[in-house]
């Protein structure tokens, strides 16, 4: 509409009288879908002189009067820039020595941040950026993941359409204030010889673009008192999780500070052999859980024996390359889901391979994340690498898509000897020990004379070393190794074949089995063959195919099937050094390749898709390959000695028990005197259960904790309440003397030794 000059001349009277007056303020009004806050070709303040600004470089208040400044675009090289930056001391060629890190940043007014309903950043880095919002970290640009500092440089250099090209973010806009806001870059080189930068962003309002999962929740390095839980989400948000005990009452709440897409939040404090049921969003939108499908069940304490399932798959990545992959990875893991029904797994383990092509993020995403997200939102998954995750992984650094993805236990708090990096590491699981190998990314060098000269001190490759040192500490029931290439095959590849593989196989075999036969390893797991084989009870067989004799290397040439040949036996519990193993390729839970299928120590060999699940109770390993109607193709057993007794099934063999005939796994025993906190009726601490413990029992009889009277050495059964069931176990007990229970030591019947 036209505005009349005398409109147009009470408008101007009116504008000026609100500034001289203080009716408004210079721009007072609420921001709109499609303001800009920062705009392209912005002034900009910043740093580039090779030094390091203080922390404060990244708030509001921090004073940059000595910075430079000027309008983007900035930087040098290229010819187009607004702004010239200074390289370094090789000005003004630029061809060596460039500074790796340059600052920038860009203050800017917010007047009503709630009308703002979400940003969108615009960015052009020239190689690579981290954007901060208000001292919060809100994207990261061809940068690599982990802790960002003035040395680190680009994840890779940047060219052609690259170096001119804006790359988009959503951006929450809770991190707004009103008044003074700062956005704050930091640009990195990909290296000192790199000729040239460039840098330009804008910030803008746009309309809500709601917030969903890209990759649903999963369950990461799960010990009896801890978890950690990982999600994706299309666009940066806050972090938080809620848990409880049921799933209408998650009455525990964590919140992770800052904003990010990679969301992994660490729960402590849990409860062994407990449910926890979990939600996964922001602080305002609840994306998953809160029901029963989302919860999983913390282990039982190390060395506590309890019936365990696993879930095996190896080379399920498929997906990521062939419709057909997805349509057969479904059909593996429908057919375990179909196999398990009310008994899933309580543990699963990926043997590599698990992103094809090159293991892209995207390929993770579809490959893996997109195919399981039923599964992993209550089963932990443990990880190996294969040979397709290093396109853009990177074992030595552990960086890239894989290492991105998992978070895995490097500093032994899982169990087991820490290793110190998530390349390869062990962890335990009740009674079993579990060791996971990189067999093609990490050093595999061992000792001369390999088969003869085992674990020698301070030789072999620093995974070598590791493996000698957490085998030699482990005293579990079962150890289970995995890894992705295999030691024996005949599939689709060739592990007598020395090229194949680049040597990866046979470098397994010769130098790594001995290490298994010594210390007693029960079954390897690996992938990469595209099928299904499983040998024999095996030890000392380090050469290529023909060079088998079973008289020799044979423990037991049998199936191993109790419906069969019977299963395959070891004499005792827990290690029995060069009592033999079996050995399993499960390379077929996305495709089949083929392949003779013929090497003399495989029991089983099928070109058949599958997984295989393996059940451990007591001194029992049932191990079961399903086909995708959930059908057994393979059954093999392993028995390991006699299973000591145990009468109140808490998973500490009488023996050791120091309560026989009440379960008390943390077997406490405050004072001492044999007799555990559960079971323990010598309430006076004199050495034996008699008149004085009765009178202290009757002082305290029908109290509750925290009541006047009471007296918790009393609460025999630990349960909060002094009554006849503590009166039981008293009167059992009495006239008996320090034994391995109170329990087993009733009357005139004398206390066995311990």
């Amino acid at each position: 509409m036209r505005i009349q000059p005398a409109r147009r001349l009470f408008a101007a009277w009116a504008c000026a009288a609100s500034l001289v007056f203080g009716l408004v303020s210079p721009r007072a009004f609420a921001e709109s879908v499609g303001d800009y806050l920062v705009t392209t070709g912005a002034s900009w303040r910043y740093l580039d002189d090779d030094s390091t600004p203080a922390t404060a470089w990244l708030a509001s208040g921090f004073d940059d009067a000595a910075w430079g400044q000027g309008p983007a675009q900035l930087g040098y090289g290229d010819g187009d820039e607004a702004t010239l930056l200074h390289c370094g001391p090789s000005v003004p060629t630029c061809t060596s020595g460039n500074f790796i890190t340059t600052y920038f940043r860009k203050s800017f007014t917010v007047n009503a941040p709630a009308s703002i309903p979400q940003l969108q950043l615009a960015l052009l880095r020239d190689d690579g950026a981290v954007v901060y919002l208000n001292g919060v970290e809100v994207a990261r640009s061809n940068m690599p993941a982990g802790a960002i500092g003035a040395a680190t440089p680009a994840s890779t250099a940047v060219s052609g359409a690259g170096e001119t090209s804006f790359f988009g973010f959503p951006l929450p806009a809770e991190l707004l204030v009103a008044g003074a806001n700062l956005l704050a870059v930091e640009l990195h080189q990909s290296g000192a010889t790199s000729s040239d930068i460039s840098f330009d962003a804008s910030l803008r309002v746009t309309a809500a673009t709601p917030l969903v999962l890209v990759r649903a929740p999963y369950l990461q390095n799960l010990t009896p008192t801890s978890a950690v839980v990982r999600w994706r989400t299309n666009a940066v948000s806050t972090t938080r999780v809620k848990w409880g005990l049921a799933p209408g009452t998650l009455g525990n709440t964590l919140d992770v500070p800052g904003i990010r897409t990679e969301h992994e939040v660490a729960l402590g404090g849990l409860a062994p052999e407990t449910g926890i049921f979990y939600s996964v969003g922001s602080s305002t939108q609840t994306l998953a859980g809160g029901d029963a499908e989302h919860a999983f069940a913390t282990p039982p304490p190390i060395g506590i024996r309890r019936p365990t399932r696993i879930w095996v798959i190896g080379d399920s990545g498929w997906c990521a390359a062939s419709a057909q992959g997805c349509t057969d990875a479904a059909a593996v893991r429908n057919g375990y889901l179909a196999f398990a029904g009310s008994q899933p797994a309580d543990l699963w383990l990926l043997l590599g391979d698990n992103a094809y092509n090159t293991g892209t993020d995207a390929e993770f995403t579809a490959g893996f994340f997109a195919v399981y997200p039923t599964v992993m939102r209550s089963t932990p998954v443990w990880a190996v690498p294969g040979n397709h995750e290093f396109g853009v992984s990177d074992s030595p650094t552990q960086s890239g898509p894989y290492y991105d993805s998992f978070t895995l236990p490097r500093a032994g708090e899982a169990g087991g000897v820490p290793s110190g990096t998530e390349a390869y590491y062990s962890f335990d699981w009740g009674k079993i020990h579990f060791i996971a190998l990189d067999s093609h990314d990490s050093d595999r060098s061992a000792p001369a004379n390999p088969s003869t000269n085992v674990c020698p001190f301070g030789q072999g490759g620093a995974m070598y070393q590791w493996l000698c040192a957490d085998l030699a500490a482990t005293e579990q029931d079962f150890i289970i190794a995995f890894w992705h290439h295999p030691p024996y095959t005949k599939g689709s590849h060739d592990s007598d074949n020395a090229a194949d593989s680049t040597g990866r196989m046979q470098e397994m075999r010769e130098r790594f089995l001995p290490v298994m036969d010594a210390y007693g390893v029960d079954l390897v797991l690996s992938g990469h063959s595209h099928s299904y084989e499983r040998s024999l009870l095996l030890h000392d067989h380090y050469g290529v195919s023909s060079s088998y004799d079973p008289l020799l290397h044979a423990i037991d040439a049998g199936d191993g099937d109790p419906d069969g040949d019977g299963a395959y036996e070891k004499s005792a519990l827990g290690p029995s050094p060069d009592s033999g193993g079996v050995y399993s390729v499960v390379g077929s839970s996305s495709q089949i390749s083929g392949g003779p299928l013929n090497h003399p120590v495989m029991q089983r060999s099928l070109n058949i898709l599958g997984s295989l699940v393996i059940d451990v109770d007591g001194n029992r390993l049932d191990a079961r390959f399903l086909g995708v109607a959930g059908n057994v193709l393979d059954h093999f057993q392993i028995v390991k000695g006699p299973l000591l007794v145990d009468q109140d099934g808490d998973g500490v063999e009488d023996p050791l028990d120091d309560c026989l005939l009440v379960a008390n796994s943390d077997q406490l025993d405050s004072d001492q005197d044999g007799y555990g906190n559960r079971c323990d009726a010598d309430f006076d601490g004199n050495g034996g259960v008699g008149i004085s413990d009765f009178v202290l029992l009757k002082l305290a009889f029908g109290t509750q904790a925290g009541q006047p009277g009471w007296n918790p050495a009393v609460d025999v059964t630990g349960n909060g309440a002094v009554g006849i069931d503590d009166f039981v176990l008293f009167r059992t007990a009495f006239g008996s003397s320090p034994g391995p229970s109170g329990l087993a030591c009733a009357g005139t019947v004398p206390c066995p030794e311990r």
